[in-house]
């Protein structure tokens, strides 16, 4: 039993504790018991004294008034309480309280009382007597009795109060020895141990595991240390081995990187596949690898590159469903066998040995496989094969690459092409089939000149004919040779504006105002203002091919932070949602063209209520 408490931190406090609380109750019992003994003692010491005092009453009383009451009433509470002091019982005290006293706690006391006793009876009959000389000297004796009871009792109170502190000093002496047991124990105990624990703690925090634990004590705080040792030896093991696979998946994941940052770089299908299957070889250790693409009906395997010893030429291929290679295609899994290279068209020609063969995919999609062999003494481990499967990724990857950018590259040349023949269809409408609408309108025109005989006036306009029929030539050419007219600048905008609604106006006959409601609409990128001025010329070529309009207006403004550029005319108008495409080829144009440069083209028309063309464009705000 007394080895368990010694070995037991939680009862060598509970003891502690538990002394404590017997100490401050039993201060606290003695001096509950110390007050009511003073208490006590303080009301017999001043009944005794007033003793005294009712001597001193009684001796003047029987000397000047002997027939006065008072004497009697004195008498008789003198004789009770001189009575209740030696015997114990009732009497009353100074406030005229009934009050019981205790009886005389010991002999010697009782015997001086006793004295006291006898001498009252003497002292009562001179009382009565009237012999004033003998009562004084009675008196006086009685007197010396009574204070001598006084001093006895105040003696025996302060030996109770020397008795009450003696008590106290033990119980302080004996609070101060827990003290320091417990402080002892805490120290020793606890403090100590847990500085030991937090120096070992702050060691395994900053990664030094090889310092064990001091031997400790066999409490409660000995055991945690002894677990904390163990579970440091154990996280000790643990790095080690966490930081054993953390280097080998580094270096896979470096040769990985490695791998991806070189077949990245190939662009050419055929290198890229050779340099996969080579670098495959080299990092599996194996002797041979081989590389096999899905083909494009999904149920054979058409051997793509292949690197190392007794190698199949590509263009082979062999059924999905045979061997590995249905679990490796279908469903994906890294499979590791041995023996079974006989099974895969691949690899029959290898001696029999370790086969490990990963898919390559990318995202769901299956590209086809990636394959190594190596002799019966070197199996692949688990690295191994996490390795291979990352090549696999990493191929697949590059694979898909090369695939997509051929693809794109393709794309982008029929993109090419495809833009070419619309800018050619857009040159080509804007700016011959205008031309060739102006011939037709000029040769109109001559026809009738020579009809009525105005020769002199035909010549003139047979002069624009030729220049017109220049024009449409080099509009040709630098459509054929995919040359542009400069790039309008931007403060001259307006000007090329207002040139366009002049030649409209010249070759219509039509009148056309400008109306610049916003100059800052104006502030417009070059090429945005080359696509603005093709829009408008071609709305005014409608305006004066479809419309039979009196008047028309080219009206520039701002709205919401777009530039919008309006072509109004009050012309015989047409139904936007009949238009027949054959027709209208020049609003296609249009409506490209503003779209092109981030904007949107609008037409509101009505038959017989004239057409608003309207084109918006996104300003730039400079910043200031």
């Amino acid at each position: 039993m007394r080895m368990i408490f010694a070995r037991s931190l939680r009862a060598q406090l509970g003891a502690i504790l538990l002394g404590f609380l017997l100490l401050v109750a039993s201060s606290v019992a003695a001096t509950f018991l110390a007050a009511r003994a003073q208490s006590s003692d303080a009301m017999v010491i001043n009944l005794a004294g007033r003793q005294r005092m009712l001597t001193q009453q009684m001796t003047w009383l029987a000397l000047s008034r002997p027939n006065d009451p008072g004497l009697e009433s004195a008498m008789a509470l003198f004789e009770q309480t001189l009575f209740a002091l030696r015997d114990g019982g009732a009497t009353l005290d100074a406030a005229g309280r009934m009050v019981t006293l205790p009886p005389a706690p010991d002999a010697a006391l009782r015997a001086q009382l006793d004295e006291s006793a006898a001498a009252w009876k003497s002292f009562r009959a001179r009382l009565r007597s009237g012999d004033a000389p003998a009562l004084q000297a009675e008196s006086v004796s009685i007197l010396a009795r009574l204070d001598s009871i006084v001093s006895a009792f105040e003696s025996r109170a302060q030996a109770k109060l020397l008795i009450l502190q003696i008590i106290q000093l033990v119980f302080f002496a004996s609070a101060l020895g827990l003290v320091a047991w417990g402080h002892g124990v805490t120290r020793r105990r606890i403090v100590e141990p847990l500085a030991t624990l937090g120096g070992a703690a702050r060691h395994v925090a900053v990664g030094q595991f090889s310092e064990s634990l001091p031997p400790m004590s066999d409490d409660e705080l000995g055991e945690v240390g002894r677990a904390f040792d163990a579970m440091r030896a154990e996280v000790a093991v643990a790095r080690g081995q966490l930081e054993s696979q953390v280097a080998q998946r580094t270096r896979e994941i470096v040769s990985a990187f490695e791998f991806s940052q070189e077949i990245v770089a190939q662009i050419d299908i055929d290198h890229l596949l050779r340099s996969v299957a080579e670098r495959a070889r080299e990092l599996m250790a194996a002797q041979s690898a081989s590389l096999c693409l899905l083909a494009s009906d999904g149920d054979s395997l058409e051997l793509a590159a292949s690197s190392g010893e007794a190698i199949n030429p590509p263009g082979h291929r062999q059924p999905v469903r045979m061997g590995m290679a249905a679990q490796v295609i279908g469903a994906g899994d890294t499979v590791v066998v041995e023996r079974a290279c006989s099974g895969c068209g691949f690899l029959r020609a290898q001696e029999p040995g370790q086969c490990a063969a990963a898919p390559l995919r990318v995202g769901e999609r299956t590209l086809g496989a990636l394959c190594v062999v190596r002799g019966n003494a070197s199996p692949f481990d688990v690295n191994e094969t996490r390795a291979l499967t990352l090549l696999a990724n990493s191929a697949a990857i590059a694979i898909a690459n090369v695939q997509l950018a051929e693809a794109g590259r393709r794309q982008a040349e029929r993109s090419a092409a495809l833009a070419e023949r619309e800018r050619l269809a857009a040159e080509l409408h804007d700016h011959l089939a205008q031309t060739l609408s102006y011939l037709a309108l000029k040769a109109d025109r001559i026809g009738e000149m020579l009809a009525d005989g105005d020769a002199a006036n035909a010549a003139p306009e047979l002069s624009r004919v030729r220049v017109a029929v220049s024009d449409a030539y080099q509009q040709v050419r630098a459509a054929l040779v995919g040359l542009r007219e400069p790039q309008p600048k931007a403060d001259n905008f307006a000007e090329r504006l207002e040139a366009a609604l002049t030649h409209f106006r010249e070759a219509s006959g039509i009148p056309a105002e400008l109306a610049i409601a916003d100059p800052s609409a104006l502030a417009l990128p070059q090429l945005a203002q080359t696509q603005v001025l093709h829009i408008v010329r071609e709305a005014l070529a409608n305006v004066q091919r479809h419309a039979r309009a009196t008047r028309a207006m080219l009206t520039i403004d701002r709205v919401n932070g777009h530039a919008r550029f309006s072509v109004e005319d009050n012309g015989r108008g047409f139904d936007p949602h009949s238009i027949d495409g054959s027709d209208h080829l020049g609003l296609t144009i249009m409506r490209a063209r503003a779209e092109r440069i981030g904007g949107h083209l609008r037409v509101d028309s009505t038959p017989g209520g004239g057409t608003n063309v309207a084109a918006a464009l996104p300003l730039v705000e400079e910043s200031t």
